[in-house]
């Protein structure tokens, strides 16, 4: 299942690329920018200040999900069982049901309607999330159909997946975009859920294998934005001898208003990292002979 396509992006790998991002994941980051790629079901985004008050979703709905009230619409997302119920309901798109599933024609044939950009650019596809190889089966049908067209393949991923999955995709996907979020595994574990035995587990057989990758660090505020849980990841990154380029990811806030459509709390602070605080961190890896760059 897909939650989304973004066509012309410039920061996810080489060249001009399509993104897929695949619907579920393994973690629960509170910073999370894309919630609606946590699940691997459907989810339903409501936007009060697009609604008109038509009722087609009071309408359509038999066990009470939309009701009326003084306040406008309320949604009750715990009746809700099927929620393609409401896809496409709402004139005024106040409502969107999020996740498709996978149509390998449909969708290859809209890829290769970007195959001169691609190959002009040095592009291609990347597969992001959620978590890619959180659907490993339609992962790698999907990166093999491409390949085969000729289109080069890159993944951004956890890396908190097994290893077989991983494996399975050596040779059909080009390029490996790491988010490394932390390396110390209880603070890792306490905030996202994440298992970094196994993160390291996965880098370490990569590197094993000669397979490039590129770690992106999210820094987050609070998190591992100070200077000496930086330095110990980079010190981490800079002894794999397989990373051709470290990136720093400044946190942002700009996914907040999906919570809110989703029914759900932003509980992490709002605001921004100024790239420039990160200038210090990107010149301490030069210093351990790191490629880097600020912003991905």
């Amino acid at each position: 299942m897909l939650f989304n396509i973004q066509k012309f992006s410039t920061h996810d790998g080489g060249g001009i690329r399509t993104l897929i991002f695949f619907k579920g994941c393994p973690l629960r980051c509170p910073w999370c920018s894309n919630p609606e790629g946590q699940s691997f079901d459907y989810d339903l985004f409501f936007n009060k200040r697009k609604c008109i008050g038509c009722l087609e979703c009071v309408k359509a709905s038999k066990e009470g999900e939309f009701q009326t009230s003084g306040k406008g619409i309320v949604i009750n997302r715990e009746r809700i069982k099927n929620p393609l119920v409401f896809k496409d309901i709402c004139p005024a798109k106040a409502i969107q049901v999020i996740g498709e599933k996978i149509d390998l024609k449909r969708l290859m044939g809209d890829i290769e309607k970007d195959k001169l950009f691609f190959n002009k650019s040095g592009g291609g596809v990347t597969f992001s999330g959620g978590e890619p190889f959180a659907q490993p089966n339609e992962l790698l049908a999907l990166a093999k159909a491409i390949k085969t067209r000729g289109i080069s393949t890159a993944v951004e991923t956890c890396m908190d997946v097994p290893w077989k999955d991983v494996e399975d995709t050596i040779g059909v996907i080009d390029e490996f975009l790491v988010d490394l979020k932390h390396v110390d595994a209880k603070r890792l574990k306490e905030a996202t859920g994440s298992d970094f035995g196994q993160v390291e587990d996965n880098l370490k057989k990569l590197e094993n294998r000669k397979i490039s990758l590129t770690i992106r660090v999210p820094v987050i505020p609070g998190f591992n934005d100070n200077p000496t849980d930086m330095r110990e990841i980079i010190d981490f990154v800079s002894s794999l001898t397989n990373v051709r380029e470290l990136q720093f990811i400044p946190y942002h806030s700009y996914g907040k208003n999906k919570y809110s459509q989703m029914g759900l709390d932003y509980t992490y602070p709002s605001g921004t990292v100024d790239k420039k605080y990160l200038d210090g961190f990107a010149n301490y890896a030069k210093t351990k002979g790191l490629k880097t760059n600020i912003g991905g």
